[in-house]
């Protein structure tokens, strides 16, 4: 028996239909086509492979979990420098003469620049490669962090907070991109998680020392010790992490195959036979039109800002005002719960939609289904305004501490699980657009917690801690509610909708 093709297999021969190809031609192409290729349980692998040994799909497993982890890395030390600074905003406050709402916004700009800068770089990245798109922005990052530490006011802080977050939010965008470049859909659910825990971890644990950086050393090395990282990691990166951008086309295949050492000097471009015009630079946007991306990205970036960023940028002010509690403990309780919930909630997460989705295809006789992935946020829905209004509750109250870092280790189980989700399930939808998917989730992500410094501490003045934090987490799981439908009809809307019409070769 024929082993059955997948999704994209059956799209493409839906597209050689509709323009004008009979169903005898595609039998004879399919006829002439070579074998697909299996996965270990049998059904084809999506994507389909080239021969080429230097194809990522192709190399060997040590080589990409080296590239995950550098890749991860980098992911990780850039919402470290974001946060790392958290837990000393009260010193910092000081020394700047601003109020604490005032001084968030050192952390406000960063991640709001992070949340723009892929979708600058992201399109650089598609012709030029992703390796020097890494190098360069992170080079720029860790000085522009470096140089934060030195800074002497409020404004020469805020607008290199600002450069630092444009460069080195790049790796927010293009992981992902990254994760599939490397991997296959059946297995991406487990990578890309390793990914997303990497940089939601990275803005947990910063909280965790920066209160013992800022009383041992001083606040000016919250941005020296993440500069001092990111360069190191930089250093291995440009020795040991080949190009992972790999281009399809018919005359990219034919040209002479690239050698490792040529790859490493980046000696040609990552992409022959594309440029980098205007459109790309909207193309995340023009990817709104899908429901299977507008959704799940709203659904993401209103429980990231509420199930993450509004913990971070309210510890200082609420801890310190409720509890008493000085930098290095504000950063304790903030840092070990939402670190071990989101640990958790991975080994949750990336397995059991692998999980999921393969047991699913086999009962279909092979045919994949994206939607399959959005069974495993379910929990999510629950667990992320469950741990917001734990929380909201316990502070209110002046309930103790323990109350508290209970709810934020719940919500972060529960936004490791919805992130994981997200990444892989609109990865899975469209793969050729996965940096503009990157670029999209992340610019959602970070412009919505940004506005989380306006109104999070005003709102509960207003009317309560309960109260405020209640209203956001039912605004969290209102959103969660689209992902029904998409359930349901998710793979019909695509099908009308058709494929993007670009990247097709990636």
């Amino acid at each position: 028996m024929a082993a059955p093709m997948d999704k994209a297999e059956v799209s493409a021969s839906e597209d050689h239909s509709q323009n004008g190809g009979s169903a005898k031609h595609e039998r004879e192409h399919e006829e002439d086509a070579p074998p697909l290729k299996l996965d270990p349980r049998g059904l084809p692998l999506s994507p389909q492979p080239t021969d080429d040994p230097k194809d990522p799909l192709n190399w060997n497993r040590w080589l990409k979990l080296m590239v995950l982890a550098e890749v991860s890395l980098f992911s990780f030390l850039a919402l470290f420098s974001a946060s790392l600074i958290t837990p000393a905003f009260v010193p910092l406050s000081i020394f700047l003469h601003k109020d604490l709402v005032t001084t968030a916004y050192v952390t406000s700009t960063f991640i709001l620049l992070a949340g723009v800068s892929t979708i600058v770089w992201n399109p650089i990245a598609n012709v030029y490669g992703r390796r020097p798109v890494y190098i360069c922005t992170v080079a720029a990052a860790v000085a522009f962090c470096g140089a934060s530490g030195a800074a002497k006011n409020y404004g020469t802080l805020i607008a290199l907070r600002c450069l630092n977050g444009f460069f080195g939010g790049v790796p927010l965008g293009l992981g992902s991109a990254t994760v599939c470049d490397m991997f296959f859909a059946h297995e991406r659910g487990l990578y890309m998680g390793v990914y997303t825990i990497s940089f939601l971890t990275g803005g947990h644990i910063a909280p965790l020392i920066g209160g013992y950086i800022e009383k041992n050393l001083s606040w000016h090395w919250c941005f020296y010790v993440p500069a001092i990282l990111t360069g190191g990691i930089l250093v291995i990166f440009i020795f040991t992490v080949p190009e992972t951008l790999y281009s399809r086309t018919p005359e990219a295949v034919a040209r002479p195959s690239q050698s490792w050492k040529s790859n490493m000097l980046m000696k040609r471009r990552a992409h022959p036979t594309r440029r980098v015009k205007l459109v790309d630079f909207f193309r995340p946007f023009q990817m709104i039109m899908y429901p299977s991306v507008l959704l799940p990205t709203w659904c993401y970036s209103i429980s990231f800002a509420y199930g993450s960023i509004l913990f971070i940028i309210t510890s200082a002010n609420l801890f310190g005002r409720i509890y008493h509690f000085q930098p290095q403990q504000t950063g304790l309780l903030l840092g070990i719960p939402i670190t071990v919930g989101s640990l958790i909630g991975e080994l949750f997460a990336g397995g059991i939609s692998d999980w999921i989705s393969e047991k699913r295809a086999i009962r279909r006789g092979g045919e994949r289904s994206p939607e399959d992935r959005l069974l495993g946020i379910i929990p999510a829905a629950v667990l992320t305004p469950l741990g917001i209004i734990i929380e909201g509750v316990c502070l209110e109250n002046k309930t103790h501490w323990i109350g508290v870092a209970f709810g934020i280790a719940i919500a972060s189980f529960g936004l490791q699980v919805v992130t994981t989700g997200v990444y892989t399930y609109t990865a899975e939808c469209y793969k050729p657009q996965s940096p503009e998917l990157g670029s999209l989730i992340n610019f959602g992500r970070q412009v919505y917690s940004f506005t989380i410094g306006f109104y999070s501490i005003p709102f509960s003045e207003k009317v309560g801690i309960q109260d405020a934090w209640i209203t956001l987490a039912f605004v969290a799981f209102a959103f969660y509610l689209p992902l029904i439908p998409l359930y349901f009809k998710g793979a019909e809307w695509r099908k009308r909708l058709g494929n993007p019409t670009f990247h097709k070769d990636l």
